[in-house]
């Protein structure tokens, strides 16, 4: 992992706050979408891969490497993408 002096679970929050453009105190707890010490642990001791989750309605991926990436979650299976333009 990236020698680093920010947490892991300090970089995940800031990171969804930026993608959100809200403050970071405005997002829900992290420990309602994973076990931050458990996802510290874990990533500390990744030599490749990557974790993936659900955190203030982003997808968060955090690489052994230490990066996190936040995306907008994929839409539910069966959900519809269509607008409905009429006339």
């Amino acid at each position: 992992m990236a020698s680093t002096t920010e947490s892991v679970t300090t970089r995940i929050v800031r990171s969804v706050a930026d993608a959100t453009d809200s403050d970071a105190l405005e997002l829900p707890p992290l420990y309602d979408a994973v076990d931050p010490d458990g996802l510290e642990t874990l990533v500390e001791g990744m030599a490749e891969g990557a974790v993936a989750f659900t955190y203030a309605d982003r997808t968060v991926t955090v690489r052994a490497d230490g990066h996190v990436d936040v995306d907008e979650p994929a839409p539910e299976v069966g959900a519809s993408t269509r607008t409905a333009v009429s006339d």
